[in-house]
């Protein structure tokens, strides 16, 4: 069972996100990393989805929740409270779907002034689902049966751990470490009582029942031995294969443990005449302890630990094969502040290897470590991650936090950003809306549509140019929009209700970005909720070039027109006019292009004529040395409107293109 939809509205800070879980194309769940300043709702959609585990849970095993104080029905996980309320508003729920063999299952938590009509299409509940639902102010129910939970528990491991996961250290007296766990049943001679749930949702003193469950591991894996005048022999040994698969289960636990303390070890048994702990953690070289017993790992270490043995315990627990085979094990595991207390190199290095050993596992973590973002990202890869940035619910690319090392730079950049896209958006028009890559690309869409609208193909075409300027402009909203911005974008804006489509034209000439932009038989994509992109067409005079600008829509002469500025003629060049060292390949006038990564005999790009990237005559001295590389903008600019001659003939059929898969959108 995996969670397929994650839906909240006026809860606390959040005013509405939609989460829709990713899974590779082989099925297994992408990791679910909810990243925000704090008070941005992390903790609050958590606690939402922790609530939904006990819910289920609650409906076959007795013990799943705590006892009322009077024993009149069950304490709530989380209780409802119009307090929670966003402020403003008269209503606010939570709805989460989980996809399940025997069919969908819908929790839903519900304050307020809200009826089951308004529920059902704000929390995107799709048609023929029914739910129970009460007319009351509060209101909380799963839709799931007897069977279909216990088969749930039988088969899943349901998980949470949260900010107060840690364990009494060694050195802490007992008294001022009070869980209220008073006693403990070795797991092998546990009593299983019908009704009651196998491993809890969340779970105290971890580290004793840990220990428990490795000396059972343990044990598990030690054959009986004999000695005889030919050696060593083993006894009572019905099956090497199961003693041999029981060793695995063992090995699987040190992994663990050696990834956490950097090194190979294995686990020791002290004499039973030894005081203190019969567990010990050994050197695998060596034989050395290097950890006397298990409560003298830091904090960090024995928290890390906790985790990933327990998930191998709860599997190991229903059945014993799990614990042989993790890539087996499959659940939905929540850690709230997964970087609590970790050094640099837990968060970076080691966490995201242990995530890695479980991939059938949904992993739902909420971190403030940019770091472990980039760790993820360097074992799972850019696709197979999702990153969400409360409290809005936008999914951001894991590339964005190697520019911004200091967190909290990167939250405040990317709130700004959100906020600026947000207001540009924010046009009343019923008209269709067109967002484009850069402040240039909807110039030139602009002019050739001022050329083209008026024909027979066009004329019942209607849209909306969204305009706007780069951070430097001074005319528009300013605003920066690169191909990846944009697909963030799609990604945000997909999950938000709209009456008008909205369309997102990127260039052709980032092919990771592009392959997020269209679908594999066209070059545009559905994104749901009439939000699409669409990424330019390649032109005929540019099909041996497949990265393409918008400026690649003209052609050669039309596009080095020269246009003076200062009393220099300056025009746009292209990276095929130098070679790999930025020399022109027309000895006359002898010109250097600054750009060099942008220069070579097959090279297309266009050089920006900015501070940074200019083309200079060789052969004047060097204080007479002027660039005479235009700037997109001015080239887009003369363009749009036109005062050189020259630029009034410009051709722009090549816009056809993308004015037909505009129309194709537009018309579905």
């Amino acid at each position: 069972m995996y969670i397929k939809k994650i839906c909240n509205e006026n809860t606390g800070p959040i005013e509405r996100v939609v989460i829709r879980p990713e899974f590779s194309a082989s099925g297994e769940p992408k990791p679910i990393l909810i990243v925000g300043e704090n008070g941005s709702g992390k903790s609050t959609l958590i606690s939402n989805i922790v609530d939904s585990f006990y819910e289920l849970a609650n409906k076959s095993y007795s013990d799943a929740m705590f006892d009322r104080d009077n024993y009149q029905g069950k304490q709530y996980f989380k209780a409802i409270s119009g307090t929670e309320i966003r402020m403003g508003q008269d209503y606010m729920f939570s709805s989460i779907e989980f996809s399940e063999s025997e069919g969908n299952i819908f929790y839903s938590f519900v304050s307020g002034e809200l009826e089951q009509t308004d529920f059902n299409e704000k929390a995107l509940i799709p048609e023929g689902i029914i739910l129970t639902w009460s007319n009351k102010k509060h209101h909380k129910d799963i839709n799931a049966s007897n069977e279909q939970v216990e088969r749930i528990f039988d088969q899943n491991i349901l998980c949470y751990f949260g900010p107060d996961r840690y364990d009494k250290p060694q050195w802490m007296g007992k008294s001022y470490f009070n869980t209220g766990y008073e006693d403990y049943f070795h797991p092998s001679i546990e009593k299983r009582f019908a009704g009651e749930i196998a491993n809890p949702i969340q779970e105290k003193d971890r580290l004793i029942k840990t220990l428990q469950w490795l000396l059972d591991v343990i044990a598990d894996s030690r054959p009986d031995i004999a000695f005889s005048d030919n050696g060593i022999n083993l006894e009572h040994v019905e099956d090497t294969n199961d003693l041999k698969l029981l060793g695995i289960a063992r090995k699987n636990v040190e992994t663990i443990m050696s990834e956490i303390l950097g090194k190979d070890i294995f686990f020791g048994l002290n004499y039973r005449s030894v005081v203190g702990s019969r567990f010990n953690i050994r050197d695998a070289k060596s034989g050395e302890i290097i950890v006397p017993t298990l409560d003298s790992l830091s904090t960090g270490q024995s928290a890390l630990f906790n985790i990933f043995a327990t998930i191998v315990r709860y599997a190991d627990r229903v059945d014993i094969n799990k614990s042989v085979r993790l890539e087996d094990i499959q659940g939905i595991i929540v850690i709230d502040e997964v970087d609590l207390h970790l050094h640099t190199v837990l968060q970076k290095e080691v966490l995201p290897k242990l995530f890695k050993l479980f991939p059938k596992v949904q992993f739902i973590i909420s971190t403030h470590s940019p770091l472990f973002i980039l760790g993820m990202n360097d074992i799972y890869g850019e696709d197979n991650l999702s990153i969400v940035q409360m409290p809005h619910g936008t999914i951001i690319e894991p590339e964005s936090f190697s520019e911004f090392q200091n967190a909290y730079q990167y939250m405040l950049d990317t709130k700004t950003h959100q906020g600026e896209i947000e207001k540009i958006l924010s046009n009343e028009s019923d008209n269709v809306l067109v967002l484009t890559e850069g402040a240039t690309d909807w110039r030139h869409i602009k002019a050739a549509w001022n050329h083209l609208k008026d024909e027979d193909d066009y004329k019942d075409l209607k849209f909306e140019l969204i305009e706007y300027d780069s951070k430097d402009g001074t005319e528009l909203p300013k605003i920066d929009m690169s191909s990846s911005d944009l697909v963030n974008t799609c990604k945000y804006l997909c999950n938000i209700p709209r009456n008008n489509k909205l369309i997102l034209i990127a260039d052709a000439d980032v092919p990771k970005d592009m392959k997020k932009m269209m679908e594999d038989d066209k070059n545009y994509k559905d994104w749901g909720n009439n939000v699409y992109s669409i990424v330019l067409p390649v032109p005929q005079h540019r099909n041996k070039d497949s990265l393409i600008c918008i400026e690649h829509y003209y052609k050669d002469d039309d596009l080095k027109k020269h246009i003076e500025i200062r009393g220099v003629k300056r025009r746009i060049y292209m990276g095929c006019e130098f070679d790999s060292s930025g020399l022109s390949i027309s000895e006359s006038p002898r010109l250097l292009c600054s750009d060099k990564n942008s220069c070579g005999e097959n090279k297309i790009n266009i050089i920006d004529g900015q501070e940074k990237k200019s083309v200079k005559d060789t052969t004047l001295p060097e204080e007479k040395r002027v660039n005479l590389a235009l700037s997109k903008m001015a080239f887009a600019k003369q363009v749009l409107s036109p005062t050189i001659e020259a630029f009034k003939n410009i051709d722009f059929e090549a816009f056809r293109l993308l004015f037909n898969v505009m129309k194709e959108i537009i018309e579905m």
